[in-house]
């Protein structure tokens, strides 16, 4: 579950670093913004059949 998470977002350029946890029902995506957007990796997130539901920036 996790691994599938990951490897779709990872598919993206400009991801710095994905973690996804099934335990905490989360993902956090680091990425660089000239070269991928939210919508983009929320595109992929979704096409696991997992759904973004929050979205929150960490800084």
């Amino acid at each position: 579950c996790e691994e599938h998470v990951n490897h779709e977002v990872n598919k993206l350029n400009g991801i710095v670093n994905s973690k996804a946890s099934y335990e905490n029902g989360n993902a956090i995506i680091e990425f660089d913004q000239t070269k991928t957007n939210e919508t983009e990796i929320e595109k992929a997130i979704n096409s696991t059949g997992y759904k973004v539901t929050d979205k929150k920036q960490i800084n």
